[in-house]
């Protein structure tokens, strides 16, 4: 590969890494804590390779620059190709389907401890993944016998209605999928929403979460909101 093509790629990635963190898009892969690093490496690797372009300007051409170029293989501009395109078409967040399920399978394997109590009101709001640590791990039951609001999209899965989110730890590579069975007065009004849709629930734990019972939420009350800018929980 010729300094030329390297160069080219090297500014690319870096540009497209600032496009992407400046837009937001980043988002759809990682942390939002990571934007600062992100944009930061960014502008480090496009001024690498200003540096280098306009470094090897002022030098010119060498011998060996010469006969390299008689010889420089086509196909390594196709690299060029991708990472133009990810700067303009961005791919669609993670969704239920392509997220490693389950995440309460994972949550089994964790010793049980007690975790502080919820904040006081009627109906605290928790995201689906402390909900689901709760059940697993929290030997003090303060969600259970609790009124919660819970956000997440529907999903069918045969007879049962559940509500989802797909949880992300670092990165998009390490999602997975969240979820817990809708029972109770209310899950009929959400089961008559399309498969994926964004509800808000109250409700109360409906059965222990143990390795033998999926866990369940009664819910009380359904209200379908917007998809949210970031579809993800961490």
């Amino acid at each position: 590969m010729s300094r030329e093509t390297e160069n080219a790629l090297l500014l690319l990635v870096g540009v497209s890494t600032v496009m992407i963190t400046a837009g937001g898009a980043y988002a759809r892969y990682v942390k939002p804590s990571l934007q600062p690093w992100l944009m930061t490496a960014g502008i480090l690797l496009a001024l690498l390779a200003l540096v280098s372009i306009v470094r090897d300007i002022r030098r010119g051409p060498t011998a060996a620059d010469q006969d390299h170029h008689g010889h420089r293989p086509a196909m390594a501009w196709l690299l060029l190709v991708p990472i133009a395109l990810l700067a303009i078409v961005v791919p669609p967040a993670i969704g239920p389907q392509t997220a490693r399920p389950q995440m309460q399978e994972t949550t089994n394997t964790a010793a049980r401890r007690p975790f502080p109590p919820l904040p006081d009101g009627r109906a605290p709001e928790l995201s689906l993944p402390d909900l689901l640590i709760r059940l697993a791990q929290d030997s003090a039951g303060t969600v259970h016998d609790r009124l919660v609001t819970v956000t997440g999209f529907t999903m069918r899965d045969g007879d049962h209605l559940d509500l989802g989110r797909v949880v992300i730890i670092c990165c998009a590579a390490d999602a997975q999928l969240a979820r817990i069975d809708l029972t109770g007065p209310a899950a009929a009004a959400a089961g008559r929403l399309p498969d994926g849709a964004w509800i808000r629930v109250e409700g109360k734990v409906a059965t222990a979460h143990d390795d033998s019972s999926r866990p369940t939420l009664a819910v009380y009350q359904v209200e379908q909101i917007p998809q949210p800018k970031n579809t993800y929980s961490y």
